[in-house]
C-alpha cells in the first residue's frame, strides 16, 4: 500500500513540473513576442516620420565629393540615405522625409530637425516639386566604360540606297543632337571622334551616305559628331585641304582625339569595321566593290582614313597643294611613313566599302610633281600653312555644315 502511495506522490511531482517548464517556456515565449511586436512597431513608425542627423557643410561637401571651397545650393537635395554616415557632426543641416527606398530630402532652411507624417499624397506632391528644383545626386548609378567590342554589332549590311529627304532623315534619329552629334547613355564611350567629309554638290550622295552611317556609329558606342566641309565658289576642288579644315573647326567644337576622314560616296557595309583609331594610322577603305573588293596597292591611303590628333600633329596634316582630283593621299602615305608610322588595316572580309556612282573628275596633271618633291614641305604645307575663310558654321540635325572659302596659294 506504501509502495503504491510512494509511486502516486512521484508521478503526480514529475507531472507538476513538466507543466510548470511549460508554462515558463510559454511565458517567456509571450514576453519575448510581445518585444518583438513593439520593437517592430516602432521601427516602422521610424520609417514612416524618418528622421536622420544633423550636417555639417565639411560633410556635405565630403557626401557630394566636392571641394570644400565652392560655392554650391544645398538646398532640397536628395541622397540614398545608406550613404548618409551615421555619426555627423551637426550645424547648419537639417534632414526630412524619406521618399522611397533608401532615398531622404535634405533641407537647410532650420537647424531643428524636421519630421514629416507619411501621408502618401503628401510625399508624391513634395517629390515632383522638389524634383523640379533640386539636383539630383544619384550615388549608386556608375556609368562603366564602354565595352572594347561593341555588344549590338550585327556584321555584314545591307546598304540603303535610298535617298530619303533630310527632314525624313531628321525623323528617323531623334536621338542625335544638334551637329550631327550622339554618344550613348548606357555606357562611357571610349572614344571621341569626328566624321570629316569633304563636300561639294553631293547632296543626294550625302543623304544616303547619313542614312546608312548614323546607325552603324549609334551601335559602336562612340561619341561622334559629323562635319560636312563645304568648298564654297568655281575654283579646283581642293579635297585635302578640306579635310585640314575639318580638323581644326572640330576641334574648336569639342576635345576630339579621334578624325575619320571621309569620302562621302563610300558606304560601309560591315559594322566590325569600327569607326575609332588604333596606335597606328588606319586606312579603312581596304576593299571596295569597284575594285573588286580588292586592295589596289599596298601604300593607298585614300577614301576612308582614321588618324588620331597626335598623328595629324606630327605629320602637320594633308597637304595644301592639291587642286583637282588625285594626289593627296599618296602624300599623305608618304608623310606617314617619312615619320615613322605604318598603315594598320581591318581584313579585307570587315573593311568593305559600296561606291555611289558619280561622274569622276579630271585629274591633276601635276600631282606626280607635287607628290615627288613632297618630302621638301612636310613641315611647311600642311596644317601650319592652313588659310581658308569660314563663310558659314550652322548646327543641322544630322551634322554640323561648314562652309569655306579657299583659294590657291
Amino acid at each position: 500500500m506504501c509502495t503504491k502511495t510512494c509511486i502516486l506522490q512521484s508521478t503526480t511531482i514529475q507531472f507538476c513540473r513538466v507543466h510548470f517548464f511549460k508554462i515558463l517556456l510559454g511565458v517567456v515565449s509571450v514576453f519575448f513576442l510581445m518585444q518583438y511586436i513593439t520593437n517592430f512597431s516602432v521601427y516602422q513608425e521610424n520609417l514612416q516620420k524618418k528622421v536622420v542627423p544633423v550636417f555639417s557643410w565639411t560633410s556635405m561637401h565630403k557626401i557630394l565629393g566636392i571641394s570644400g571651397n565652392e560655392k554650391h545650393d544645398f538646398r532640397n537635395i536628395i541622397l540614398p540615405i545608406g550613404k548618409i554616415p551615421q555619426i555627423i557632426n551637426s550645424s547648419q543641416w537639417t534632414v526630412g522625409m524619406k521618399v522611397g527606398n533608401g532615398s531622404v530630402i535634405i533641407n537647410s532652411t532650420s537647424v531643428e530637425t524636421k519630421k514629416i507624417e507619411n501621408n502618401s499624397s503628401e510625399v508624391a506632391t513634395s517629390v515632383r516639386n522638389q524634383t523640379k528644383r533640386s539636383q539630383t545626386i544619384s550615388v549608386n548609378k556608375e556609368i562603366h566604360l564602354c565595352p572594347l567590342v561593341p555588344p549590338k554589332l550585327v556584321g555584314r549590311l545591307k546598304v540603303m540606297k535610298d535617298c530619303p529627304t533630310f527632314k525624313e532623315l531628321e525623323s528617323l534619329y531623334p536621338e542625335l543632337q544638334p551637329g550631327g552629334r550622339f554618344k550613348p547613355s548606357e555606357c562611357r564611350p571610349r572614344y571621341k571622334v569626328a566624321i570629316i567629309i569633304p563636300y561639294r554638290d553631293r547632296e543626294e550622295h550625302l543623304r544616303i551616305f547619313l542614312h546608312n552611317i548614323h546607325p552603324m556609329l549609334m551601335r559602336q558606342h562612340i561619341d561622334y559628331g559629323i562635319y560636312v566641309i563645304e568648298q564654297a565658289g568655281s575654283n579646283r576642288f581642293n579635297r585635302a585641304m578640306l579635310m585640314n579644315i575639318g580638323y581644326v573647326e572640330a576641334l574648336k567644337q569639342y576635345s576630339y582625339d579621334c578624325f575619320i576622314f571621309h569620302d562621302v560616296d563610300l558606304i560601309p557595309e560591315d559594322d566590325r569595321n569600327l569607326y575609332t583609331c588604333p596606335e597606328q594610322p588606319r586606312h579603312m577603305s581596304v576593299a571596295v566593290n569597284t575594285m573588286q573588293y580588292r586592295l589596289p596597292y599596298k601604300d593607298i591611303f585614300g577614301g576612308v582614313s582614321a588618324l588620331t590628333k597626335h598623328h595629324m600633329e606630327s605629320v602637320n596634316g594633308f597637304s595644301n597643294q592639291f587642286w583637282g582630283w588625285g594626289g593627296e593621299d599618296d602624300d599623305m602615305s608618304n608623310r606617314i611613313r617619312h615619320h615613322g608610322y605604318k598603315i594598320s588595316r581591318y581584313p579585307a572580309n570587315i573593311a568593305r566599302y559600296y561606291m555611289l556612282t558619280h561622274k569622276k573628275d579630271n585629274p591633276n596633271p601635276d600631282r606626280y610633281k607635287k607628290l615627288y618633291k613632297g618630302r621638301t614641305r612636310y613641315k611647311t604645307d600642311g596644317l601650319n600653312s592652313l588659310t581658308y575663310k569660314r563663310l558659314d558654321l550652322i548646327l543641322k540635325k544630322l551634322y554640323t555644315w561648314v562652309v569655306v572659302e579657299i583659294n590657291p596659294s
